[in-house]
């Protein structure tokens, strides 16, 4: 299983958007979730809080062995096993990071960072979400 997580994010001063979808191996759209957050004060804390909210809801429907995949390469690179504990104290979402990392390890989650192309879908949604102030959404798409 994969899952795909992206933020929409303009400025520290307009809510953000978030969204989030989960693919079999076979690429089949499982589910998505996305909504529009409270304003962060980067990009990168939007990226963050999505990845996390996909990551708390994944682990709250017992999924396990699912790869994370997004476009924001210092997320990414924070998220790497190896990188991950030592850098995390030095920026704004270094919590959210942490309890990342703490439930991956938990589910066996791993995280790959990919060029933006490849989640035109996911951004589409976290979009939507924004411009439309959307409430939390999940939509199950998959029997």
């Amino acid at each position: 299983l994969y899952c795909i997580a992206d933020a929409s994010w303009k400025s520290e001063h307009e809510a953000a958007g978030i969204g989030w979808s989960l693919y079999s191996r076979q690429g089949t759209l499982i589910m998505q979730g996305s909504s529009a957050i409270a304003s962060t004060n980067s990009a990168f804390e939007a990226e963050a809080v999505a990845t996390l909210l996909a990551v708390q809801q994944l682990h709250r429907l017992h999924y396990k062995n699912v790869i994370f995949l997004g476009d924001n390469t210092q997320l990414f690179k924070s998220l790497e096993p190896s990188r991950g504990r030592e850098n995390t104290a030095c920026h704004e979402a270094s919590t959210m990071v942490q309890d990342i990392l703490n439930l991956a390890k938990l589910n066996d989650y791993s995280f790959k960072q990919v060029p933006r192309n490849l989640i035109y879908h996911v951004d589409q949604l976290a979009k939507r979400a924004r411009l439309s102030n959307q409430q939390y959404v999940i939509a199950w798409l998959s029997p």
